[in-house]
This record gives structure tokens, C-alpha cells and sequence, in this order.
């Protein structure tokens, strides 16, 4: 499984702080828009330089990125859909098991994120997961299809093997539906784009709601 991912989460917290510090509104917002973040000899290198350099290089990612998660969030609380500590606990214990103290620790730092951070972010996944396979569950037909299909290469009966077998076609189903789930949602919630330079996000998950945990397995 795709180990998690966090860098997009870095850019789009930066490319969001840049604009909320250059588009709020009040007397030192001029200022702080054209504060100098960097310097090369006499020249300054301004928090709007570097901000719309960023919206050219990943704002359309970036936007869909923060786009997704409230859309997940407000889905959510429609629903009443939620992730108790201890599901969360589950699923993290066993990388951690796994993985030991000091690799797991290493991990975090690889990443620059807490283990708090990576808490709340696996939790924001579970809600996705719970979310969309109440919209697109995986039938027992499907289950069977597959292991028919695969089964010289897998190890034992149906039974035996059923729980990865059930990952392989929950991993499918999303690849096929997860972007008609998230236009569903966007059209749902009245996602509207105000700026031109955002337009035509993609309705595909990126890096951070793409991602998923270590294997524990």
C-alpha cells in the first residue's frame, strides 16, 4: 500500500496562510502581502510573489486537496459518520507494533507530522472509507469473481483467503467510482470555484486523501 503521503498537506497549509495573510482584509493587509519572505543581494522576495508562484505550480492540486477534506468533513456530519479513538487506535497500533518505537518515530520525522497529525489525517481517511463504501459497497459476487479470476495465485480457499481478497476488490472499487463519488458530493455541497486560476480541479484524489498508512501487515 502507498505509504502516507504528506507533502501536498505541507503546500497547501503554506499556499492557504499565504492567502488568508494576503487577501484579509484591514490597513496592514497591503504590508503583509508584500512582506519579504526571502532576499537575493538587494532584492526582496514577497509573501505575493511566492504565493502566486505557488497557485501556478500547485494551486489547482492544493485547491482540490482542501476542497475534498471539507467536502469529507460536511459529509460526514450529514451522515453522522464518525471514527472513535478507538477504531483509530486500531489501525495505528498495529503499524506501530510493527514498525517499533524508533522506526515509527523515524517515520513521523520523514514525514514532519505528529503522531497526534497522523491520528487526525488517518481519521479523516477512515470517515472517507466509511463514507464511500455506504455509497458503492463491494457485493459478494464481486468477491467470488475475483477469486475465481486470481485464485492459482492465491494461497488457500475462498475462506482463507477472503480478507485480502475483500481488500483487492475494495481497492478496485475505488479506483473505478471514487471520482463519480466525489463529483457527486461536490454538486451535493455546491462546490463553487471564485477564482479563475482554480478552475477545472480535478475530481480525483491527490496526494493526502489518496494517501493511506504503512502497511500493518
Amino acid at each position: 500500500m502507498k505509504k502516507f503521503n504528506v507533502s501536498i498537506l505541507a503546500v497547501s497549509a503554506l499556499v492557504l496562510g499565504l492567502a488568508v495573510a494576503g487577501c484579509t482584509p484591514g490597513k496592514d493587509s497591503a504590508t503583509s502581502s508584500t512582506e519579504a519572505l526571502a532576499k537575493v543581494g538587494t532584492v526582496s522576495i514577497s509573501k505575493d510573489q511566492v504565493y502566486e508562484a505557488m497557485k501556478k505550480e500547485a494551486g489547482k492540486r492544493v485547491m482540490s486537496d482542501l476542497i475534498i477534506k471539507e467536502i469529507y468533513k460536511l459529509e460526514a456530519v450529514a451522515q453522522g459518520v464518525t471514527v472513535s479513538d478507538q477504531e483509530l487506535d486500531a489501525k495505528i497500533n498495529p503499524i506501530k507494533e510493527k514498525m517499533g518505537p524508533e522506526k515509527f518515530q523515524e517515520y513521523l520525522t520523514e514525514e514532519e507530522i505528529t503522531e497526534d497529525e497522523l491520528r487526525e489525517r488517518s481519521r479523516l481517511i477512515l470517515l472517507r472509507d466509511k463514507m464511500f463504501e455506504k455509497a458503492y459497497p463491494i457485493t459478494e459476487e464481486q468477491i467470488k469473481e475475483y477469486y475465481e479470476k486470481n485464485k492459482e495465485k492465491l494461497d488457500g480457499t475462498l475462506e482463507e483467503v477472503r480478507p485480502k481478497v475483500t481488500e483487492k476488490v475494495k481497492d478496485k472499487n475505488k479506483r473505478s467510482n471514487m471520482s463519480t463519488w466525489i463529483k457527486e458530493l461536490k454538486k451535493k455541497h455546491n462546490v463553487q470555484i471564485l477564482d479563475k486560476a482554480f478552475e477545472k480541479v480535478e475530481d480525483t484524489e491527490k496526494e493526502a486523501d489518496k494517501a493511506e498508512l504503512p502497511a500493518s501487515k
